[in-house]
């Protein structure tokens, strides 16, 4: 394969998946010849229904396939389809581990993201907010099971700014917008209830920063969206919710995200303490 044909490296991790990705940078640099390259990262892979999907698409465009996977079942399902494919494929963390338990006896815990725990935090805010873009507005409901916190509210009721912002103190946050018509996940009802916390305001309030919106994406000012009886009833669907699901109600009215992130942080380990 010539170096100016195009190389594509898939990083696929059960937790942030840095280490995988300093490696393959750190051993592209050894080819700079190499300038038509492109990675992409797949943090968080913890189910074979995840990572199913990434491999055939790996197989698609027969990109090379650098893991941290230490759960045993994932790296030996992903080695196994590799080699049937015909994929080039690397384990980053594996060999070191083989070396490791021939050389004490001892057997790894395969627990995912205990890579980092050393780096004085830094990685546990780099993950935290790769898990929040991972699992904002609902994109995959596996994040209401594995969030520290799930925030839910009406639109414009600061779900995402909240959610990254938690996440820079290292907290994993999953958020849903509701709305009346959609459909609410069973795994939201499933989810532990002291880490549920629902956002909410007055609909003056809502319309408010809603008609702004509006303006910003130049419709027209009687968009059903930005209407008070539409908010009014956006926001007694949620409040309705949240009084079912026992959820912890913030609200978001006239407060900064820093103020509201305080509360959240303090009623959260008040009710876990």
């Amino acid at each position: 394969m010539t170096a100016n044909l195009a190389q594509k490296f898939y990083i696929i991790s059960d937790s942030v998946g840095e280490t995988a990705l300093r490696a393959t940078n750190a051993a592209l640099a050894q080819f700079p010849q190499l300038t038509n390259t492109s990675l992409k990262r797949f943090p968080f892979i913890n189910s074979l229904d995840e990572l199913i999907p990434i491999l055939n698409e790996a197989k698609m465009v027969n990109a090379i396939i650098i893991t941290t996977l230490v759960d045993d079942n994932l790296e030996s399902y992903a080695s196994t389809f590799a080699k049937d494919n015909h994929l080039s494929y690397h384990n980053v963390i594996d060999p070191i581990l083989n070396i490791i338990s021939e050389r004490t006896g001892l057997i790894a815990s395969e627990q995912s993201g205990t890579l980092h725990r050393l780096d004085d935090h830094y990685f546990d805010r780099i993950q935290a907010i790769e898990f929040a873009v991972k699992y904002d507005d609902g994109k995959n409901r596996k994040g209401f099971e594995l969030a520290d916190i799930v925030l839910l509210g009406v639109s414009r009721s600061s779900k995402t700014p909240l959610s990254m912002y938690l996440a820079n103190k290292s907290y994993k946050v999953a958020n849903l917008p509701i709305f009346p018509e959609v459909h609410i996940p069973q795994e939201i009802y499933e989810a532990d209830s002291r880490r549920v916390f629902g956002l909410t305001a007055s609909p003056l309030y809502i319309q408010k920063i809603r008609k702004k919106r509006v303006e910003m994406m130049g419709l027209g000012s009687d968009a059903s969206y930005s209407s008070l009886e539409r908010v009014k009833q956006e926001l007694m669907f949620a409040d309705d919710l949240y009084h079912r699901l026992n959820a912890s109600v913030i609200n978001i009215e006239n407060q900064s995200i820093e103020e509201l992130s305080e509360q959240i942080i303090s009623r959260y380990n008040e009710l876990l303490a």
